[in-house]
Order: structure tokens, then sequence, then C-alpha cells
């Protein structure tokens, strides 16, 4: 056995360490013996050194600082067992990547991998292969709704080329029973009915649809539009006429006649039916032919210009989208509408009714469109609905701006109210109505210079007729309209 001893010495009362290393081989006997003595001699020594007061406070202070040196060593112990674990842990998470990277370690991780990824990519061919199919199942619906749409188009269209044709195989069925008896030369210029020549186009009045009837107003016809070739501002020439017609017809009923005809030279000189009488299957009147023909009290050539340009229009606007192009077009087509019911109802109420409604069809503010309604409700005694109709101008209008239609709403109303028994409501509407008409002198009686002008002019109205036409429809001044 190999044993190691240290001896001491006091000195002076010091404990002296003196390190002597002696390295021997003893027996287990003499080992004993050796331990027990120096126990003994060192029990005796730290007995003798511990016996004073100093010595004690010398062993506290030491037995302090080996605490402390302790407490210290636990620290750097705890310390280091930390950082042992932590690089444990650092070598395992390494080992774990080593797993997963190293293909030459791990072969069953790697597989379980491939087969991951591989089912990844058959989920996301899947995918792709369901979102193609969707698509190709969209796009075919969209064309067969594309080829249903344009199916019911061509359909829609074959209907109404197929009704249009057996228009006009009427039409021409009722041409050719009526040439037989009255027909029209459209060398209008002579002013009268010849015969059948087979060289010159003929067209049958009663196959425009529009029957010729003569009364006050209508005979009144070439004096307007000879008024207003010579520049005659509108209210002189409403003026004139209600002297003529010795009141047959109503301050609003005039008005509007004299505003449908400028209107319809307005559309003349604005060139609206050239593209329209390029487009007809069938010929078409002349604009010059139409201003004589009305001149001559027969609205029925003008009215056939005015519904083809209507025609056109509709159809025109039918194919657009909906939006404001498509109103403002429609709120044309409402005007047109307009002139074409003024100018039919000198001879065709139910005409000029049907017009009306069109026009509130396609611009239900068409204000001058109720007023003209109720109008020809009244004329055909349908009161409920003309008193409907008037309310609604009423409801509608700005007095201000269309005070002619107020004042023509409140006039009939008051009738109206008058007959059921309502007489202060029927005073007051008629005492409005009175204010406006006196306050344009509408009715005012024309003095005796003025009646023998108006009779010089219809004196020389059939001889200057055609050269008045002629200047009217080079009159740039006329290309305004009433409702522009």
């Amino acid at each position: 056995m190999i044993i190691l001893i240290i001896k001491r010495q006091f000195v002076n009362g010091g404990l002296k360490i003196m390190p002597d290393q002696v390295i021997t081989i003893l027996t287990a006997g003499d080992f004993l013996s050796t331990v027990s003595a120096n126990l003994d001699m060192m029990a005796g020594i730290f007995s003798r050194y511990f016996s004073g007061a100093d010595n004690l406070r010398i062993v506290s202070i030491i037995l302090m600082l080996l605490a402390f040196i302790l407490f210290l060593f636990l620290i750097i112990i705890l310390y280091v067992k930390s950082i042992i674990s932590f690089l444990k842990s650092d070598q395992a998470a390494q080992n774990g990547n080593s797993i997963l990277f190293d293909d030459s370690s791990r072969p069953e991780n790697q597989n379980t991998l491939e087969n991951e990824l591989e089912l990844e990519r058959e989920l996301e061919k899947e995918l792709a292969r369901e979102l193609e199919q969707a698509r190709a199942e969209k796009q075919q619906t969209e064309e067969q709704q594309a080829t249903k749409q344009q199916k019911e188009a061509q359909e829609k269209k074959s209907a109404e080329k197929k009704k249009r044709e057996q228009a006009q195989r009427l039409v021409a069925e009722r041409t050719a029973e009526r040439s037989k008896s009255i027909s029209v030369d459209l060398d209008w210029k002579k002013g009268k009915i010849n015969e059948l020549d087979a060289n010159r186009v003929m067209l049958d009045i009663e196959s425009l649809q529009y029957q010729q009837s003569h009364k006050g107003l209508p005979e009144l016809l070439g004096l307007i539009i000879d008024m207003a070739g010579r520049g005659v501002d509108d209210l002189k020439i409403a003026q004139t006429i209600m002297f003529r017609n010795q009141g047959q017809s109503s301050e609003d009923e005039i008005l509007q006649v004299i505003e449908a005809i400028k209107d319809f030279i307005a559309m003349c000189l604005n060139d609206k039916f050239e593209q329209v009488k390029a487009n007809a299957e069938t010929p078409l009147p002349q604009e010059d032919e139409a201003l004589y023909h009305l001149a001559k009290g027969d609205p029925s050539l003008a009215l056939v210009l005015i519904e083809a340009l209507m025609d056109e229009e509709i159809n025109r606007g039918a194919s657009m989208t909906l939006g404001a192009k498509r109103d403002m077009l429609f709120q044309g087509v409402s005007n047109y509408a307009c002139t074409f019911g003024s100018l039919a109802g000198l001879s065709d109420v139910h005409l000029a009714t049907g017009s009306f409604e069109l026009a509130i069809e396609l611009a239900p503010q068409n204000v001058n469109a109720w007023s003209r309604v109720a109008d020809m409700y009244a004329r055909a005694e349908s009161n409920n609905k003309a008193v409907r109709a008037y309310e609604n101008v009423l409801e509608l209008a700005d007095a201000e701006i269309y005070p002619q239609q107020v004042a023509n709403a409140e006039k009939m109303l008051s009738q109206f109210y008058y007959a059921q028994g309502n007489s202060l409501q029927a005073a007051k509407l008629y005492n409005n109505s009175k204010a406006y008409y006196d306050s344009i002198g509408i009715n005012r009686r024309l003095d005796k210079k003025e009646v023998e002008i108006i009779e010089i002019i219809e004196s020389r109205q059939n001889e200057d007729l055609e050269a008045t036409i002629a200047k009217i429809l080079q009159n740039s001044d006329l290309r305004q309209f009433s409702y522009a």
C-alpha cells in the first residue's frame, strides 16, 4: 500500500506545515498503528491549539472561509453541470439533424421523407386536375349560355323580320287594292291629284294609315307655315290662329300645333330623315313634299317620315345597354313622338293618344307628353284618366320651366272641378291659367291693320307656297327645336 504522510511542527505557538512527502510500502498492522498514533498526536495538537481565545477566533474565521469556499465550489459545480447539460442537448440536436440529412446513416428516414414528398406532389397534381376541370366546366357553361342567348336573339330577330314581312305584305295588298281608286301623285308641286301615270311613282294615302280630316285648325296649317317662313314669332302666329280659329281649339292646342310644325321643320333642316330614307325598303316622301301636303292640311306624309325616324331610333336604342346614353336617345324619341302626336291629333285622336303614351313610356318624366295625352283623354271623354294625367302634370312640372303645360292643366282641371261642384277650387285654377294666357297675349284681338295684313298673306298663300317652302328649307334659323 502506498501512503502519503505529512509531518507538521509547531514553532513558537504557530503552525508550521512541513510538507515532507514520504512514499513507503506498509503492512496492514503497521498502517493501523501508525494511523492511530498520528490521530492521537493530532488530537493533542488541536486540543492545545484551541485552548486559547485567540485561537478560537482564528478557527471561526477559518471555518467561515471554508464555508464560503465550499459555497463557491458548489456554485461552480452547478454552473459546470449546466454547461455540460447544454452541450449534451446541443450534441443531441446535431445528431438529430444528422439523422435528417445524413443519407448513409438513416436510410429508413430518407425513404419516409421521399414518400411524404411524393404524396404531396400527387395531391398537388390532383388539385390542379380538379381546378382545370372546374375551369373547363365553367367555360362550357358560359359557351352554352352565350349560344343560347345568340339563338334566342336570332329567333327574336327572325320573328321580327317575319312580322315586318307580314306587315309589308298587308300594306302591299292594301296598296294594290286601293291603287285602282285613289292615288297621290308625287309630283306634288302641281297641287292636284292627276290620273295614274305608268311612269310615275304613286303613294296611297290610306296605305300610310293617316286620314285627312278637314277642321278649323287643319285648314290653318298653311298660314302657320307661311308665317313661319316669313320669320314671324310664335306668339304672333298663335294670336293670328286664335283670331282665325274663333275658339274652336284651345290656346294650348294651337301653341302645340305651331311648335309641332316648327319641330318638323327643324328635323328637316337637321337632316334627321336622310339616313332613314337611305335605309328604307320602300320609298319615303321628300321633306319639301311633306311640307307642301302639310300646308294643304294633310299631315300624313310628315307623319310617315316621323314614324320611320322613331322606328329606327327605337331599334337602335333597343340594342344599347342600359345607361345615360340610351336614356338620352329615348328622350329624343319621346320628343319626336310628341311632335307626331300633335300633328296626328288634327285628324285622329286615337293615333295621337297612342303616340303620347309611347312618349311617356320612353321618358316617364316628359311633362309635355303627360299634358298632351291628358288633352287626348279629355277629347275622347275619358275624364278620369284625363284628370289623373293633368294632376300628374302639376306634380312633375316646374311652373317656371313649363308654364304653358301648367296653365293648360289648371284650365282643364278647373272645368272638371266645376262640373263636380267644387266651384272654389275651379275658380282658383281658372284664374291661374287665365293670368298666364293674358300675360302672353294669345287672346288679344287683332287690330284692323293686322287683319288686313293677314288677309293679304292668305290671299297669296297658295301662289307663294312653293317659294315659301324652299325658303324655309334654307333658313338655318329654324334649326332650333322647341324642346331643345
